[in-house]
């Protein structure tokens, strides 16, 4: 092990043993009776904590993420010490990487795999040092390796019998020759897309082939990316260099190559696709029966610069051996203190996050029981109380 790793594992080392503070609320109130065989995942949103106290950041929802069977999300940043401001990443001045201590805030909260497939996962011995202490935790992740066999291979789960598999790629980088892994290089797996159109066909052809091996070896399969959100010079090198799509003034809308890549995942077997990296939410669809969120915003986030982009969502997914068997989600925000907190979607903040997603969704009814908003729900399942 490099004298780094071992400097941010004893790091690490100083804070686990930490008391983890008492939960400030009790576990959401969700619809609905399934039955004891029947898996409740949680899907949340992007997580950069950087704290004195990492799983603060948790404290308004943590019941309800123990008392999911799975938890997973999309782990924006390297656990790995900052060299600071400027330093970290590529045209992002402010920003800084999270730190070995960020992994308390995922522990302590239940969250049981990551997607570690993204532009901030910047710098392939940061991205190394990131997985050795995911697996020193117990943590599972999907989307990075030490080469681009093991960037593809699935994060696979099981819970009361019923095997899930993860699979996550980005659409966004800095410098490919950093990040994007290699045949002998470790890195992220990646989407590429430079008009926000098409996807290069070898790309496509590797998702192709990832989901249909997994679909031979879980029983649900579900598929994630990092959402290209227009290109960037550094990315896709300048105007005279390469050509890019401009900036969008309207991020809750889905790029076109976004709706190609959740179709072809779905084609090829995977049961629910969604997408992170927007900083907001975007809206939703049901492709031949299957769901897709194509933007499910934050979740914790204290990276400098984007404390004001609260806008999430939790995703609830019940599921058994046989499919799925209710989609549904629930607004998130943050409290004054940069908390997560889950929102009723009838009212409030709540209510206008549901109406940004609405808007952008279609004819879909999104209708809501209890405090939950329902995308899909087994046919053969009655439902009560719906507005």
């Amino acid at each position: 092990m490099k004298k780094s790793t071992r400097e941010a594992q004893c790091l690490f080392l100083t804070l686990v043993l930490a008391p983890i503070p008492a939960s400030a609320e009790k576990a959401w109130s969700w619809s609905g009776s399934y039955g004891d065989e029947a898996v409740e995942l949680l899907i949340i949103g992007d997580i950069q904590v950087m704290r004195p106290d990492p799983p603060s950041g948790f404290v308004h929802v943590r019941e309800t993420l123990r008392k999911a069977d799975l938890v997973y999300a999309n782990l924006e940043g390297s656990l790995v010490p900052s060299k600071g401001a400027g330093l970290d990443l590529p045209d992002k001045n402010q920003w800084v990487h999270p730190g070995p201590e960020g992994v308390l805030a995922l522990t302590a909260s239940n969250i049981a795999a990551v997607g570690v497939a993204n532009n901030v996962a910047y710098g392939r011995e940061n991205i190394l040092q990131t997985l050795e202490l995911l697996e020193s935790r117990g943590i599972a992740y999907a989307g990075a390796g030490k080469n681009i066999q093991e960037a593809h291979r699935p994060a696979i789960l099981e819970r009361k019998g019923v095997k899930i598999g993860f699979l996550q790629y980005t659409a966004r980088w800095y410098i490919e020759e950093e990040q994007i892994a290699t045949e002998t290089e470790p890195g992220v797996a990646r989407i590429l897309s430079r008009d926000g159109v098409t996807i290069d066909p070898s790309d496509l052809e590797l998702l192709r082939s990832d989901v249909k091996k997994l679909r031979q070896e879980v029983d649900i399969v579900v598929v994630s990316h990092h959402n290209r959100d227009g290109g960037t010079p550094v990315q896709f090198g300048r105007p005279s260099q390469e050509p890019r799509a401009t900036a969008r003034s309207d991020r809750t809308k889905a790029e076109e190559y976004q709706k190609q890549f959740a179709h072809v995942a779905l084609d090829s077997g995977a049961d629910l696709v969604f997408g992170h990296g927007t900083h907001t939410v975007q809206g939703v669809e049901l492709y031949h029966g299957k769901p897709i969120l194509y933007a499910v915003g934050h979740s914790a986030f204290d990276q400098p610069g984007y404390e004001k982009s609260t806008d999430g969502l939790v995703v609830r997914v019940v599921l058994d051996r046989n499919g799925l068997l209710r989609v549904s989600f629930v607004p998130v925000t943050r409290d004054e203190n940069n908390n997560v907190l889950m929102l009723d979607p009838k009212t409030g903040e709540g209510a206008r996050l549901l109406g940004i997603v609405k808007g952008v969704s279609g004819d879909l009814p999104l209708p809501i029981e209890g405090q939950e908003v329902v995308l899909l729900e087994s046919s053969s399942l009655r439902t009560t109380n719906r507005e």
